[in-house]
């Protein structure tokens, strides 16, 4: 977004005339400029970002109203603009309580995952996280005393995290919210597929849905998926493959007397690819192999030599002949 754009968006955000996508635009420029300012707020009680911005925009619209060109319309320039943006921060320096997003010194971290790519993050506990293309993910740079937060806008993320006995983990969703104090589990909450899921690789989760906090926690151990209906919020839990749940994001595969089956299994996860077999006896033959981060074509390559198959590559399909 380029200077001119930023400046009608503000323009039309003060006079109220902006679109809900113009607004959330300007806000998240907000939300990522210079990593945030230090505001000073004479206030007893902490706020909220959304009242910081909607007090430092009143303001600012205060300020236009009593700025008359000699005509007697309103009017305000960039730079003004920028002005008494300064002053009305300036305005509050004397306060008491020190304000930045989550009462933290820094502003918060958004991150969006390219096609094609995968992003690791060591966030501030140590603990860490994948991100898988498409995704988008917002953390703090410092946690605060009570809980670490983080939010999954889009897409999906596999974490494995520190424990802290008076420290919870939780991650945020579009639906539901997953409270850990110390466990590895992936989440896939992508909106074009109209469902969230949860599986958990070590420890346990607690799972509440987004308008339902205060109901006791669905919970989710090991080998176990949930899965959240965003059409008819159904719930269901069901057994999922261990080896199955991370693949994605390691940059290494380990098999050992493993069957095929779950072998390709992992390998749809993986390469986000179909894979389809003739001959379903060959599902169940068992092989030890290590697969490192191979392109699918050598990786196919490999197993059809170690096992005696043949198989044929269209797009995003594969078709396994015995």
């Amino acid at each position: 977004m380029n200077k001119q754009e930023l400046k009608l968006l503000a323009q039309k955000y003060l006079e109220g005339t902006a679109t809900e996508e113009e607004k959330r635009l300007l806000n998240q420029w907000y939300d990522t400029t210079n990593d945030g300012w230090v505001e000073h707020v004479n206030t007893k009680t902490p706020e909220t970002e959304d009242q910081i911005r909607l007090r430092m925009l009143n303001t600012l619209q205060q300020q236009i109203n009593n700025h008359k060109t000699p005509q007697g319309k309103n009017y305000v320039s960039w730079k003004r603009l920028f002005t008494w943006s300064v002053s009305a921060a300036a305005l509050l320096l004397t306060g008491i309580f020190t304000w930045q997003f989550a009462f933290k010194n820094e502003a918060p971290k958004l991150v969006s995952v390219p096609d094609k790519k995968i992003i690791e993050i060591i966030l501030p506990d140590s603990s860490k996280v994948w991100l898988n293309a498409g995704s988008i993910f917002k953390y703090p740079k410092t946690f605060d005393q009570k809980t670490r937060t983080v939010e999954l806008i889009e897409g999906r993320a596999y974490f494995e995290i520190k424990h802290r006995d008076k420290h919870p983990f939780i991650v945020k969703t579009q639906s539901l919210n997953v409270t850990v104090l110390g466990t590895s589990f992936d989440v896939r909450a992508y909106r074009k597929e109209g469902t969230t899921k949860v599986n958990v690789v070590t420890g346990k989760v607690g799972i509440t849905l987004k308008n339902e906090v205060k109901k006791p926690a669905i919970m989710l151990t090991p080998k176990q998926e949930l899965v959240l209906s965003k059409l008819n919020h159904q719930i269901i839990k069901i057994p999922t493959q261990e080896i199955a749940v991370n693949a994605w994001c390691k940059s290494q595969l380990v098999f050992e007397q493993e069957n095929l089956g779950n072998v390709f299994h992992v390998l749809e996860k993986k390469y986000n690819t179909k894979i389809s077999v003739c001959n379903k006896n060959l599902l169940n033959e068992r092989i030890s192999i290590t697969l490192s981060n191979q392109h699918l074509d050598t990786v196919m390559q490999i197993l059809s030599f170690t096992k005696h198959f043949k198989y044929q590559m269209a797009n995003d399909s594969i078709t396994v002949i015995k």
